[in-house]
């Protein structure tokens, strides 16, 4: 019997359902969570459209930020922006005196100071290194042991009902 692919139940009929941009094979009660598609509308979004794939290359060059870690990383804090601007300000420099010295553009300091931009990798360090800082915090992943599919393994479906209550509680 096939397998919700949001959820992990086994069930006799499955919908293709458009979630979050991807077509997915879901039970009756995981459809909720997106736009049941018609037929033949799923070849739309097949993973080989050129529109798909030109949208796809568009995104690669982004960096990827996870609000589960899948193991313990370290991961810009949430409070970056306050941190530089406050270390900047300490330091008296300027936007355009940091700048200088981590070679970047005023523009770039001045949107990571308003949380407008999050610095890769590299960028984090040459912050740290210029102010005398800490970007980064380790995160250990969250233990979850609700997954319904084999294993019990985190679902999807596990995924989108936490980050649901959390947007209920705040």
């Amino acid at each position: 019997m096939p397998e919700c692919e949001l959820c992990g139940k086994s069930m006799p009929r499955l919908k293709k359902v458009l979630i979050e941009g991807v077509v997915l094979n879901v039970c009756d009660s995981c459809a909720r969570h997106g736009r049941t598609l018609k037929k033949g509308e799923e070849k739309y979004y097949a993973p080989g459209n050129p529109s798909i794939i030109r949208e796809r290359l568009r995104r690669k060059d982004r960096p990827v930020y996870r609000d589960v870690p899948l193991e313990e990383e370290e991961v810009l804090a949430e409070d970056y922006s306050e941190r530089v601007r406050n270390a900047r300000l300490q330091m008296g420099l300027t936007q355009e005196e940091l700048a200088r010295r981590i070679l970047e553009k005023e523009s770039v300091v001045a949107k990571i100071e308003r949380g407008e931009m999050h610095p890769d990798r590299k960028l984090i360090r040459k912050l740290e290194k210029a102010l005398g800082i800490k970007l980064t915090e380790k995160v250990t992943p969250v233990r979850v042991d609700r997954g319904k599919a084999k294993g019990g393994a985190l679902t999807l479906g596990d995924l989108l009902s936490m980050k649901m209550k959390e947007e209920r509680r705040g």
